[in-house]
């Protein structure tokens, strides 16, 4: 499973270097090919191809007839799916048209995620973890009332 915070840059070129950690997890668990999707404007999520492939056949099995923002979501991962290979030196090249979405440049935030990476622009990310840190103690209480989840 992935797990942790790496702060990175995408160098001019559009290459990601992705960490030792995550790279050996790679290459002992899965492939070392990545898919690479758009999620939104702030994030792009990178799943190893055989989980991706499971990922992919439940978006294309959601029920999107009528239901128009669920087909916009479905397109939006499927059309932007591009499967990205290690280089020798553990960078991936993130495809321009993938860059040109989103709002971050070069300052990012590589997010392990149990069965995925998520790659957040910096100030994004920041933000995300400022909301998440002020939440109301008894509405999470509350929220997690509602749920299995022991932790």
């Amino acid at each position: 499973m992935f797990g942790g915070v790496h702060e990175l840059s995408i160098d001019g070129k559009g290459r990601l270097a992705i960490p030792a950690k995550f790279r050996e997890l790679l290459l002992r668990r899965y492939t070392p090919a990545i898919v690479v999707t758009l999620d939104s404007r702030s994030r792009l999520l990178m799943y190893p191809e055989s989980v991706w492939e499971k990922v992919a056949e439940q978006l294309l099995a959601l029920p999107v007839a009528g239901k128009p923002v669920l087909q916009r979501y479905q397109n939006l991962l499927l059309h932007n799916a591009d499967t990205l290979e290690l280089d020798g030196a553990g960078r991936v090249l993130l495809p321009a048209n993938l860059r040109k979405r989103v709002d971050f440049d070069k300052e990012v935030t590589l997010v392990g995620r149990a069965n995925r990476l998520e790659l957040w622009g910096r100030e994004h990310w920041e933000a995300e973890m400022d909301q998440a840190l002020d939440m109301d103690p008894e509405d999470l209480e509350m929220e997690l009332a509602q749920t299995d989840l022991q932790l």
